[in-house]
């Protein structure tokens, strides 16, 4: 929305909490929901506590994003889908969902550091720089994301600390299933998918294979990706379960760099690095147990081991890197329901192995010349405890504390000479600790406080800085984990079954917070930064047919301390709003849903000192016709439907030194058909 002032945000907020407050009034007339429009009261959530429990029992601001909603959404992958979450803001860098990054309670540029991700409560952040791959999980098999916003160390530690994200896949059921589709769009995508699942006694079964390609937006933005796998439940006894699961995904996509101000006038759709390009070839096993001890308690375990290879060659700047890295991860974990006392009590500890191996081999010039030889390796050992206590039974107190140490290995060979080799072997600890209260009231309403700590240990990346005195590399020695103090305190309120409204506040007071300094090319830690705002959430059913949803967030995050005192922190837009109309069953087995998403202005990445011009607001607006007869689905869905240009993506850098914006998608389409039986 070019030219949308402050003033004018707040005026659509305002205009929004009306809107819902009316249908609030009108939800609570109509006692007569329909399954579309009703909200989900009492949902079960594992990612709050590392254990099933009911959201309105979290304290804390949890989101569910269900496998229906995934369903009738435009979205490519996963980043399209938290685009319009409470809270996130996403900067999808190639518009193809590889390079993304998702930002929870505004940390900008480190955003993918210090937000979580999990799958199936297995970590996916990767140890280095390289963040998080958002394409390893096709959406077709994801059952359901939960998002925890703030702080999540004490149940989670290392980058749990704007939240955590846990994306949790599909389990087969014993009724044979099948899902086959098809999807078409804009820039040449073209997906198609196959599932089968079933099962027998005490044993079923899945399997996937999907393929999925795209031109890209860009010149050079193109994707492929592969992806297979499978999951078997087996329950050997009444009190023993096992789950075995599997993927492996491939792909190979296009780099297409950044554009100048003036490239993006001129062509926004072009690249200054036509032949760039890297490739991921990412497996993974997971062996899971269930234990039911009864009166005693239950025992959980899970032990999985990742091989990622990934494959970097930048033509432009005669630079090739392949990589290799390794990561064996064993979290078991005891879980306690009782009522001493008469008082319901849910107690769970445990402690979380990680160890993790990287091999990196670089190439140079014209030839691709060896050029030096990485081995890291980083060894993460955590242990925790939670307990859940209710004092009264609508009011419910939980503590927990977390210890974690985490050792590194670091060694860098310059098979050029002209660096010394690195050699190197550090380590730290780090404890947090969390304490809340939930009181419940009328049925599943509910408010909630709590007092966080959270801590992110250094990358293996950002512990390595040259030395420009003496010439070589060397470790950053003087580079200390971040902390911080997190509170929040929020609202779930049920006006009836079909209308719910949300608010939370939250303050993140972070000490050492860790910045890349474009000054001194080395990262850095910056003395105090705070982050605060407000998240409000809504959602109605008006009617039997008509469902209106929302959200909007306000958020702001700064330097408190010298040289940037009172600045903002780049790439944290102060307003994100979104709201949308959803119309079902009007024409029976027809959904028609409209969407409009806001981001406001921010500052470029790397420009701390806030000197140079804002990155424009924008506004997307996203339609979808669907229909839906027996076991056969259509759909035809335009996204930006008003054709906005605009990049989610923009960084200080270049020669000479200037913005470089990474320009979004315009107005495209996907079309797509679906048959489950």
């Amino acid at each position: 929305m070019k030219g949308m002032t402050g003033l004018k945000s707040m005026v659509f907020a305002g205009v929004l909490a009306y809107s819902f407050a009316a249908a609030a009034y009108a939800g609570a007339a109509d006692n007569q929901p329909t399954d579309d429009n009703a909200i989900t009261m009492g949902t079960v959530v594992v990612t709050g506590t590392r254990t099933q429990e009911e959201i309105g029992k979290v304290p804390a601001n949890v989101t569910v994003i269900t496998k229906k909603e995934i369903e009738n959404s435009n979205a490519k992958d996963i980043v399209d889908i938290l685009n319009y979450q409470t809270g996130i803001t996403v900067r999808d860098i190639y518009g193809n969902g590889k390079e993304a990054q998702v930002d929870l309670r505004g940390f900008g540029e480190t955003a993918p550091f210090n937000t979580l991700v999990l799958v199936d409560g297995r970590r996916v952040n990767e140890i280095d720089l390289s963040g998080v791959d958002w394409t390893q999980i096709p959406l077709e098999q994801i059952e359901r994301i939960e998002i925890v916003r703030g702080t999540g160390t004490v149940l989670y530690g290392d980058n749990a600390v704007g939240g955590v994200i846990n994306i949790i896949t599909k389990m087969p059921a014993k009724k044979p299933a099948f899902h086959a589709g098809t999807i078409l769009g804009s820039y040449g995508r073209n997906k198609e998918a196959v599932s089968l699942s079933g099962g027998h006694d005490n044993i079923a079964a899945s399997l996937y294979a999907s393929y999925d390609s795209t031109r890209g937006y860009r010149e050079n933005s193109a994707l492929r990706a592969k992806d297979l796998g499978g999951k078997i439940v087996l329950d050997p006894t009444e009190i023993l379960r096992l789950t075995v699961s599997g993927s492996h995904h491939s792909d190979r996509f296009g780099l297409p760099g950044s554009l100048t101000k003036e490239q993006v006038n001129a062509d926004r759709r072009s690249s200054n690095d036509p032949l760039d390009h890297a490739s991921t070839i990412d497996n993974y096993a997971m062996l899971g147990m269930d234990l039911d001890l009864a009166d005693f308690g239950k025992i959980d375990a899970d032990l999985s081991h990742r091989n990622r290879n990934s494959d970097t060659y930048f033509v432009s700047s005669s630079y090739k890197a392949d990589s290799t890295t390794k990561t064996t991860a064993f979290t078991p974990r005891y879980v306690w329901n009782g009522e001493p006392a008469g008082h319901k009590n849910t107690f769970v500890t445990g402690v979380d192995f990680y160890w993790s191996d990287m091999d990196v081999n670089s190439f140079f010039g014209p030839t691709l010349s060896p050029s030096d030889v990485s081995q890291v390796t980083r060894e993460s050992r955590g242990i925790y405890f939670n307990d859940e206590f209710s004092l009264l039974k609508p009011l419910v107190f939980s503590f927990g504390a977390r210890h974690e140490r985490v050792d590194y290995d670091l060694r860098k060979t310059d098979l050029t000479g002209f660096l010394s080799p690195l050699n190197a072997e550090v380590g730290d600890s780090a404890d947090a600790y969390t304490a809340g209260l939930t009181y419940s009231y009328q049925g599943e309403s509910s408010v909630f406080l709590r007092a966080n700590s959270s801590f992110r240990f250094p990358l293996t990346d950002e512990l390595v800085v040259y030395d420009y005195i003496n010439g070589r590399l060397d470790i950053n020695s003087g580079l200390k984990p971040q902390k911080g103090k997190d509170y929040e305190i929020g609202i779930r309120h049920y006006f009836s079954k079909r209308v719910y409204l949300s608010l939370t506040l939250f303050r993140a007071e972070i000490d050492d917070e860790i910045f890349f300094n474009p000054s001194t090319y080395a990262n850095e830690n910056y003395p105090k930064t705070l982050h605060r705002g407000a998240e409000a959430a809504a959602k109605a059913g008006i009617t039997r047919f008509i469902t209106l949803f929302g959200n909007y967030t306000y958020e702001r995050a700064t330097f408190e301390k010298e040289p940037f005192h009172g600045n903002d922190i780049p790439a944290v837009p102060r307003n994100k709003a979104n709201a949308g109309i959803r119309v079902h069953d009007f024409v029976p087995g027809v959904i028609l849903s409209a969407t409009y998403h806001f981001i406001g202005s921010s500052y470029a990445i790397s420009d701390q000192a806030n000197q140079y011009e804002k990155v424009g607001e924008y506004y997307t607006l996203d339609s979808r016709l669907s229909y839906k007869w027996k076991d056969l689905q259509v759909y035809f869905g335009v996204n930006n439907l008003t054709n906005r240009k605009y990049s989610q993506y923009a960084a200080i850098g270049g020669f000479p030194v200037g913005q470089q914006f990474y320009p979004a998608p315009e107005r495209n389409w996907v079309a797509g058909i679906n048959w489950r039986y």
